[in-house]
């Protein structure tokens, strides 16, 4: 279960940690929320991905939600797409959607909530901006965790950072031979730093992420169904911590 709300137990330490000592982003550069550069190929670092400190690749992984770390947002306001998480120990559904957009001067603000349904009920809220075409910064994140209030820390991180996907080790065309998107899709496999693989299935068919599947050593996500209609389920404004500057 801790790997599997690692974003939930990340924000938590940053949020119990002393001011002193604590850097909500992850210990980068902010990064421009109108990056629009692109990698060469999958997993490959482009130049203009900003550096993290290797102390600090753990943490800034833990606060990319692993389907927007692996995927590519496709923004339309509304859909949702439900998957099942399965580990050793527990198995529960997850619903990620895109529940709203604010139009800005250079880029467009998503607001992407991921409803964690496990006891307690935990509610990670995503803001991630994207100019057109171009690459998704996550700009901040937000825990809900009932009964507490919710919190909203800075992140500044590309979406897909090479240094966070891992190396890219194989990957090849496949097909979805049954489920509801059965069809063309794609896998690629990356190796971390520390030797684990992640393994992603990829298809234009699955809303929101793009993720028919993933899978690591631990937990498999798998899309089950999906629709629209989906609105926002943060109902309150969340407590937002300043930007600490990186010790």
């Amino acid at each position: 279960m801790r790997r599997l709300l690692c974003p939930v137990c990340t924000a938590v330490l940053l949020f119990a940690t002393p001011a002193t000592s604590a850097a909500p982003d992850a210990g980068i550069a902010p990064a421009p929320p109108t990056a629009t550069v692109a990698t060469t190929d999958a997993g490959t670092p482009a130049p203009e991905d900003p550096p993290i400190a290797p102390g600090r690749l753990a943490e800034a992984r833990a606060l990319v939600p692993p389907l927007l770390l692996y995927g590519q947002l496709q923004p339309v306001v509304g859909t949702w797409v439900e998957y099942t998480v399965r580990s050793k120990q527990v198995t529960f559904p997850v619903r990620a959607a895109v529940v709203g957009e604010t139009p800005r001067e250079r880029d467009t603000l998503y607001q992407v909530e991921l409803d964690y349904q496990t006891t307690p009920p935990s509610l990670i809220v995503v803001w991630v901006a994207r100019a057109g075409t171009g690459r998704a910064v996550v700009e901040r994140l937000a825990i809900t965790v009932p009964p507490n209030t919710p919190v909203a820390i800075p992140v500044d991180l590309v979406a897909d950072h090479a240094a966070l996907r891992g190396a890219p080790v194989r990957q090849r065309d496949t097909d979805l031979r049954t489920g509801p998107f059965a069809g063309k899709g794609r896998e690629q496999t990356f190796r971390l730093a520390s030797g684990e693989q992640v393994t992603v299935v990829t298809a234009a068919t699955v809303p929101v992420f793009g993720v028919e599947s993933l899978r690591d050593a631990e937990v498999t996500w798998t899309a089950r169904k999906s629709g629209t209609g989906a609105r926002p389920m943060l109902d309150v404004v969340p407590l937002t911590l300043p930007r600490l500057p990186v010790p």
